[in-house]
């Protein structure tokens, strides 16, 4: 028994004894490797005139940080000198590709990490999709808190979302707000993605002095039945070719 024991700690202490010879040489062989300098965006425009024309009219581009070793393209893709030496293409001298690793954006939108972590979001940590389906971070844009293009935010939803462009006979005039009007875009703690549960949602614009009269009606029996959309009343929140109230 005790000859099985030291053996075992013979092969315990020789395999930690490798194990530590393998991480000590770790270091060295990264400390060989080349590493990638930044090069500023000048560069990067020779090959990439296009995206850089257009991102000098993003708000990306205006972004300034004191005392930042980079501005511009490298912010977001890395330091580019082994990308320029070894003659680019994708990839290429680890070149960052936000549209493949989301981990670029949360580098400064950790909020937005955090909220696709919770329950009920947009499958992006899990690769079923990224931030540059919806965000053109090169693209011009109207509104300063998004990335999102001149067509409107509602056009970033209306790519997968169809059913809920319309046009509709009668139309849920809170779409002309936007879709983040009732949703949380990136993730929430309600189903389908809502900034709020329940009638609580509605109520934020469909409330009046006289409530719980809602329009012309009493609603006091309505409002504990379920939702104000699902509880059989109007279930087409989007909008409707049939009803003006968006009954159906």
């Amino acid at each position: 028994m005790m000859i099985r024991r030291i053996a075992l700690l013979g092969i315990g202490t020789f395999a930690l004894t490798v194990a530590s010879s393998a991480w000590a040489e770790e270091p060295k062989a990264a400390a060989g490797a080349a590493q990638a300098e930044y090069v500023g965006s000048e560069t990067c425009a020779a090959c990439h005139a296009k995206q850089a024309k257009e991102f000098q009219q993003s708000t990306h581009a205006r972004l300034q940080a004191p005392d930042a070793k980079v501005e511009g393209c490298e912010t977001c893709h890395g330091p580019g000198s082994l990308h320029v030496e070894q003659g680019g293409g994708r990839g290429v001298g680890g070149i960052k590709n936000p549209r493949k690793d989301p981990n670029a954006c949360f580098t400064c939108h950790l909020e937005k990490k955090a909220e696709f972590k919770l329950q009920h979001h947009h499958p992006v940590l899990e690769g079923k999709m990224s931030c540059t389906d919806c965000h053109s971070a090169h693209g011009t844009e109207v509104r300063p808190w998004s990335s999102t293009s001149l067509e409107d935010v509602n056009e970033a939803c209306f790519k997968c979302h169809k059913d809920q462009r319309g046009p509709f006979v009668w139309e849920h005039e809170a779409l002309r707000e936007g879709c983040t009007t009732c949703h949380k875009v990136h993730g929430s703690i309600h189903e389908k993605m809502l900034v709020s549960r329940d009638s609580n949602l509605c109520l934020r614009c469909h409330t009046q002095t006289n409530f719980p009269t809602i329009g012309s009606r009493s609603h006091s029996t309505s409002l504990y039945q379920g939702t104000c959309f699902s509880a059989g009343c109007h279930t087409g929140v989007h909008g409707s070719n049939f009803d003006e109230h968006l009954r159906y």
